[in-house]
């Protein structure tokens, strides 16, 4: 039912917040929301790559490609 549903999105919502974690209503069914959570969750993964790889770089720089270097 509706109400179960809006409960369970509450209850999510809640413990996402708990959890210091993003929120994300996504349908598979629709496809609402599906294509921004993967770009989401692709853009978190290489934050995270980029972080490490400066981490353990001398000079904490890299580069992607031909662009600038990046700095930590």
């Amino acid at each position: 039912s509706d109400a179960v549903c809006e409960r369970t999105e509450l209850d999510a919502i809640r413990f996402a917040k708990e959890m210091q974690a993003e929120y994300w209503s996504v349908s598979a069914k629709t496809g609402e929301n599906v294509k921004e959570l993967f770009s989401r969750v692709a853009a978190l993964a290489f934050e995270q790559s980029m972080i490490k790889e400066l981490e353990n770089t001398p000079g904490h720089r890299a580069q992607i490609g031909e662009g600038d270097l990046i700095s930590m």
